[in-house]
């Protein structure tokens, strides 16, 4: 599959006349927790010519593709990465821990990587993750059957958020790095058979709701509620973003 991920994203490159920096492979696959047929969900960052940056008009910012043949591809401009930083959003910091790389520019990445960590803010990143935590308990209160794919997504968001309220650090983006912080081995025994079951079922497999691991996510999102307030707000460094977008379109 690979080659052809790659083909794809030189074809993008010369229809858009842009530079991508780096893709790698985001969603399940990238998590540790694919199904059987999980999209291939390919994010890359680019560049555009440094006089796209200097016209009057306004420029698309991202590239969305429809899937095709279980390829999703997604593309965000530097300067609209950058200015995602600004609000926390967690998905750069994803991005660069992934362990499928289809494009590498480790200068680039190392540089990145190292402005990230210098404007994490622990405490918008970890409500963010307790945020995604509760859309995914809405849609497994109340039934009998649930998607074993959204028991994952809930588990990954509430376990991101446990990481960053007990170290103030970015959390890992492999799910296997997170499941440590299960401190219950029965419910962390449960979890392994069901990610290992998962690989071998489609994305609409359900299962029988287990309520204590349900009971247990609900109730360590609500104490990492009250300690998110905690946690250390960072002053985002602009100057210092502004510097490193100037150095990369030039």
């Amino acid at each position: 599959m690979k080659p052809i991920i790659l083909n794809k994203l030189k074809q993008i490159e010369n229809d858009y006349n842009i530079e991508i920096l780096f893709a790698v492979e985001s969603g399940s696959r990238a998590w540790g927790f694919p199904s059987t047929d999980s999209d291939y969900d390919i994010r890359f960052i680019y560049k555009r010519k440094l006089n796209d940056y200097l016209r009057i008009e306004s420029s698309d910012d991202f590239l969305d593709f429809e899937v095709q043949n279980e390829l999703d591809f997604k593309g965000w401009d530097i300067q609209k990465v950058l200015r995602l930083m600004l609000k926390s959003n967690s998905s750069i910091n994803e991005y660069l821990q992934s362990p499928i790389h289809y494009i590498e520019n480790k200068n680039f990445e190392n540089d990145l990587l190292n402005l990230v960590i210098s404007q994490f803010n622990p405490s918008k990143v970890a409500m963010h993750y307790l945020g995604i935590t509760t859309k995914r308990l809405i849609e497994l209160e109340n039934v009998n059957q649930i998607k074993l794919k959204s028991l994952f997504y809930a588990l990954r968001s509430v376990l991101s958020a446990k990481w960053i309220v007990e170290t103030q650090t970015i959390p890992p983006m492999e799910f296997k790095k997170l499941i440590h912080l299960i401190d219950d081995k029965s419910i962390a025994k449960q979890i392994e058979k069901y990610r290992l079951l998962k690989e071998t079922v489609d994305e609409k497999f359900l299962i029988t709701k287990d309520d204590k691991i349900f009971n247990w996510i609900l109730d360590l999102k609500e104490s990492l509620k009250s300690r998110t307030n905690e946690l250390s707000k960072v002053e985002f460094n602009k100057e210092k973003i502004n510097d490193f977008f100037i150095k990369t379109i030039k």
